[in-house]
């Protein structure tokens, strides 16, 4: 998310966004414990509610997530990864480096590591590094005590995400934590394949739900 400072925001947003960066700062690099699950093209909520949506929401954050697993990748089970990156930087920017956490990555940057490069995952041209956006987001309707929950973009659909991104801030001047997001799933891919869409500013979709 850009520095630029977050006009005409409710107080607690701001309030929410800082109490997420912090806990984020504590928890880079684990398996999140709140995350929004896609399998099957369904909003699966951290409750256990599911949908093939829509869902509306307001994404407070978003980071690069660069993720490399030691085995073939199982979603019914869950593995730490062994070598990740988190962080603003771009992966192609030579910024993005592994985390202290990580004892052996497999580069000294996502930049020129051997794994994010094309025809290195064990099976295609894909890379054996997976890069994702990890949106941090809350419902319009949120209060307080609402907890964030965690959205990974995948690799497909880091275009889609990228290009809505910039599409209200060139526009209109808003960042995506001033607005509130149309979140689905691509009909024409087999594979959950997120698509974004602006739905109005909070405080005029506010005004609208009244």
């Amino acid at each position: 998310m850009s520095e630029k400072k977050t006009e005409n925001l409710p107080v607690s947003v701001e309030d929410m966004i800082k109490k997420e960066l912090a806990a984020q700062s504590g928890q880079i690099g684990a398996l999140p414990s709140n995350k929004i699950g896609l399998k099957n093209k369904h909003f699966t909520l951290p409750d256990g509610q599911s949908s093939p949506g829509p869902f509306e929401a307001i994404i407070i954050d978003f980071v690069w997530s660069m993720v490399h697993y030691p085995g073939t990748y199982n979603s019914n089970n869950p593995q730490q990864p062994d070598c990740f990156a988190i962080g603003r930087d771009k992966p192609d920017g030579g910024k993005l480096l592994p985390h202290a956490n990580v004892k052996k990555p497999y580069g000294k940057s996502c930049k020129d590591c051997p794994k994010n490069e094309w025809k290195s995952a064990a099976s295609g041209n894909g890379k054996a590094c997976k890069n994702q956006r990890r949106l941090i987001v809350v419902p319009p309707n949120f209060t307080e005590d609402t907890e964030p929950m965690t959205l990974y973009v995948s690799p497909g659909g880091l275009k889609n995400f990228d290009s809505y991104v910039s599409r209200p801030k060139n526009e209109q001047g808003l960042l995506p934590v001033q607005v509130v997001t149309e979140i689905s799933f691509d009909v024409d891919q087999s594979y959950p394949l997120l698509k974004f869409k602006f739905i109005d500013q909070i405080g005029r979709a506010s005004c609208r739900e009244s």
